[in-house]
């Protein structure tokens, strides 16, 4: 059985390069071209000024890689809630083993409803609860993790990174990062994006690094026993509904081109009898499905049936958004944000999550909550009337404003429209974005 395994593997990789051994021909001759007429370049040019398609290091010393794993999570899941239940992670552990029982990694699951997944350094890879939902077999989730660890495998997100680290003058991205300062140099980075969870979240690979991604996810389950159709199934389906709200595709751009790539490369493979979806999946979905969607410790309830759901981002250089919803007197509403702003231009400390930068002034409506903090308002119309020398509309409103925050339960003052701010009144210089979970109970 086992020197089968290993003949089908050997078939498998085979015919996939057989697929791209033109392709490599021809690139091989434009390298060598392009190689004889860059020979009069400086030789002492700097390595920043390339961009490596095919970096095969770590940029962390694997003696730190632990620890720098450890203080990325932490970052990330400062901006988001993550679902922690034994039984979903061992099940996502035990399809990656299968997949690749070599590479150190870890899988976490975030409880949102946008469908994303992404990798970051260290191996850290991270599904929401959205995609999982998307998800109706087994194969088709194998073929998700597999498709991001394909990511980690080929560096693809140290590639990202190198583009930004290569902006900075005192740091050397071909080089080593390790220890205390360069650390604190990477979160920069990450802030000026956004945080570390916009940062990896957000990153929209190129053709190039999606269709080694895509390989991967075809030949590792395939090798690994699970059905290679379904990953195509799910990214398929994905494809054709199209909806915004599918950051995955965004990131990993789905085209006609794509698609049928992916088609090409599962004929290719051999045919052998295929796996019987595991039970396990369906405990797994239905383990996932009961599940509360709150954080320990606060007092937000579960998502229910009867909630209205509704996404907005929120722009930090804005006063205030207008979220298109009208509400009731009394009404509960809960909220869930998380994103970053810079509440200064230029200056890189000055940044800070939903609960706000950690200073309180005279100009900002909430006096006593940070500034630059997640708040909202209700404005009630009461009347319109015409200026008879203008001619201009002039409405008569009232508004109360309330805090937010990175999470709250907010009984609504009073009937109106639901805008949701920043707390600083003056907001131009700003910049970055909240995103904003907003869960109304129907009265």
């Amino acid at each position: 059985m086992k020197n089968m395994k290993e003949e089908r593997r050997a078939r498998t990789k085979s015919k996939i390069n057989r697929l791209n051994q033109g392709f490599m021909v021809f690139f091989l001759f434009l390298l060598s071209f392009f190689l004889l007429n860059c020979a009069s370049v400086e030789k002492n040019a700097s390595i920043r000024e390339e961009i490596p398609t095919n970096a095969i290091y770590s940029p962390v010393p694997v003696t730190e890689e632990g620890e720098y794993a450890r203080r990325l999570a932490s970052e990330i899941e400062k901006d988001a809630v993550i679902l922690k239940e034994e039984f979903v992670n061992e099940y996502l552990e035990e399809i990656g083993q299968r997949i690749d029982r070599n590479l150190r990694w870890s899988c976490k699951v975030i409880d949102s409803s946008d469908v994303n997944a992404f990798a970051a350094l260290g191996g850290l890879i991270y599904f929401t609860r959205g995609l999982i939902e998307k998800v109706k077999s087994e194969s088709e989730l194998a073929g998700a993790l597999a498709f991001e660890i394909g990511h980690v495998l080929a560096n693809h997100i140290y590639q990202h990174l190198y583009t930004r680290l290569k902006d900075y003058p005192d740091i050397t991205p071909d080089e080593i990062i390790k220890g205390e300062k360069d650390w604190e140099r990477l979160l920069q980075v990450f802030k000026m994006k956004g945080g570390a969870l916009a940062f990896f979240s957000e990153l929209k690979h190129s053709h190039s690094q999606v269709a080694e991604a895509d390989e991967f996810a075809l030949s590792s389950t395939y090798d690994a026993e699970f059905n290679p159709k379904g990953f195509v199934n799910l990214v398929s389906r994905l494809g054709e509904e199209g909806k915004p709200s599918n950051s995955w595709l965004i990131r990993n751009p789905w085209t006609r081109e794509r698609e049928e790539k992916i088609l090409s490369n599962l004929k290719l493979l051999p045919s052998f009898n295929l796996p019987e979806e595991h039970s396990r999946f369906a405990s797994f979905k239905a383990r996932l499905g009961s599940l509360s969607t709150l954080r320990k410790g606060t007092d937000i309830p579960p998502i229910e049936s009867q909630e209205i759901v509704h996404g907005i981002n929120v722009l930090g250089n804005a006063n205030w958004t207008d979220t298109g919803l009208g509400v009731m007197e009394g009404q509960e509403v809960y909220f869930r944000a998380r994103g970053r702003i810079s509440l200064q231009k230029g200056n890189p400390m000055a940044h800070c999550d939903p609960d706000g930068y950690d200073y309180r002034g005279i100009q900002q409506p909430i006096l006593n909550k940070n500034v630059g903090a997640l708040i909202g308002k209700v404005v009630q119309l009461i009347s319109i009337e015409i200026d008879e020398e203008t001619g201009e509309e002039i409405r008569n409103e009232i508004e109360e404003i309330f805090y937010v925050g990175r999470e709250n339960k907010v009984v609504i003052p009073l009937r109106g429209r639901l805008f949701l701010g920043i707390n600083e009144n003056v907001a131009g210089d700003n910049s970055g974005q909240f995103k904003v979970e907003i869960y109304l109970k129907k009265m």
